[in-house]
């Protein structure tokens, strides 16, 4: 049944969801991703770091069609909007849909987290030595985790212009081993940030 939008959270991991999704985006005219899962592959697509093995343990239950390689919604079709995070906002949320009931475009966050972080006065946890994501994630998230105390692990992905090897060499002059900033890079964003990641591993 055609719809203006459609709102898919999550991302396809066995064949049917993916014929699922063909039809979504065929039957609406507007398809908006919706938090990290739908953005990046999330979570879900640490499976694709890991051997077939240990992916079908973390896939346990699930049926055996799975296709143990997860990938953002973008990968299968178009996409009109994503609204980033883990969770998502809820005020990003109404701020798009008031923006496409009233046929103003909707502009996704092109600034770090660190831009919220100094606009909330918060000390900054990578120079006080945590492994913090906030320097190449895409701000919105109003530096929610950071704003209490824990660093940012990057669940809104990164921002177009993210120095990623500045970030990293920073984590390295803190001391976090390459085997560290691999695993924080690769548990929300792995298959936006592949090449990040390959050239670290050769580093």
């Amino acid at each position: 049944m055609p719809v203006d939008i459609a709102f898919v959270e999550g991302t396809p991991t066995t064949r049917d969801e993916v014929i699922k999704l063909l039809r979504i985006r065929k039957d609406c005219k507007v398809l908006v991703a919706l938090g990290a899962c739908a953005d990046t592959g999330g979570v879900p697509g640490l499976v694709n770091t890991i051997s077939k093995r240990d992916a079908i343990k973390v896939y346990q239950g699930n049926p055996p069609e799975i296709s143990l390689n997860p990938k953002p919604l973008s990968y299968y079709v178009n996409v009109d909007y994503i609204l980033h995070g883990c969770p998502f906002s809820r005020k990003e949320l109404l701020e798009l849909i008031t923006d496409i009931v009233i046929g103003k475009e909707f502009r996704e966050k092109e600034y770090s987290v660190c831009v919220e972080c100094t606009l909330r006065e918060n000390g900054c946890l990578l120079e006080q030595g945590y492994l913090c994501m906030g320097p190449i994630t895409r701000g919105g998230c109003k530096a929610m985790c950071p704003s209490n105390g824990a660093a940012c692990i990057g669940c809104r992905g990164p921002f177009e212009d993210a120095n990623f090897k500045g970030h990293i060499r920073s984590l390295q002059e803190l001391g976090f081993t390459k085997e560290q900033i691999i695993e924080a890079y690769s548990v929300f964003s792995y298959e936006k940030l592949k090449e990040v990641i390959s050239w670290l591993k050769e580093e």
